[in-house]
């Protein structure tokens, strides 16, 4: 639920001066009280920490805009990285832990698994 401090927004396009590479991250999360911005992108890949870095490099400069345009003190960016079958970074718990969400990584495994058992199944049935 949103308040009136917290303005939460998923798959938006940011509206910027300039054009970058990256503009649409998964969820902006901006806290307007403590005028701070976090841009959180989700995905897979079997390459885990190249992704993560490269996830927190692509959106460097939408987060350093983003200060600029809304005034804001910090923008960080959390990349939040899941293999197909299961793998997660060491850094996923604190980047999670930043925006105050408990998550217990044991479960990633398994569910990540069972996707890619449904994907297979999908397709192999065809």
């Amino acid at each position: 639920m949103e308040n009136e401090r917290i303005k939460i927004s998923w798959d938006v396009c940011i509206q910027c001066d300039h054009v970058f590479e990256a503009r649409r991250s998964d969820i902006v999360i901006i806290n307007k009280e403590d005028k701070n911005c976090f841009t959180v992108d989700i995905s897979g890949d079997s390459k885990l920490n190249e992704k993560e870095s490269a996830k927190i490099q692509i959106y460097q400069d939408l987060t350093a805009e983003i200060m600029r345009m809304w005034n804001l003190k910090s923008a960080q960016v959390i990349p939040i990285i899941v293999g197909a079958l299961g793998g997660v970074t060491r850094k996923l718990g604190d980047s999670v832990g930043k925006l105050g969400i408990t998550l217990r990584t044991a479960f990633l495994p398994k569910t990540a698994l069972l996707g890619t058992a449904r994907i297979l199944r999908k397709v192999l049935d065809k």
